[in-house]
């Protein structure tokens, strides 16, 4: 019995323990909090060039550091590229918008 009694104290640690090292930040230059705001970043970006419905954004890959936006991959039109780049742009903490993305 003491084994389940101890249970909830040991996935508490275990948890803690993951989460501290997922909010591990290798980088001098960047903050946990910068990090996890490039998270949200991408996280928006993302979600609005799959909302926006002239993009098809499964083969564009977001990259943010300190809200600088870096997309990369391909897109089906030369159209989309700079439609890529406008839509992230209006993203709320986006300072810049690198387009690395080229036609299939």
């Amino acid at each position: 019995m003491r084994t389940f009694s101890t249970l909830p104290a040991f996935m508490a640690a275990v948890a803690l323990t993951v989460l501290a090292a997922g909010c591990h930040v290798t980088d001098d230059d960047i903050t946990v909090g910068e990090a996890i705001d490039d998270t949200v970043i991408a996280g928006k970006v993302e979600a609005a060039l799959i909302d926006d419905e002239a993009l098809s954004a499964l083969d564009i890959n977001i990259d943010v550091r300190e809200g600088v936006v870096q997309l990369s991959g391909f897109v089906d039109d030369r159209s989309d590229i700079s439609r890529a780049t406008d839509v992230a742009s209006t993203i709320e903490g986006v300072r810049s918008v690198r387009n690395d993305l080229v036609l299939k």
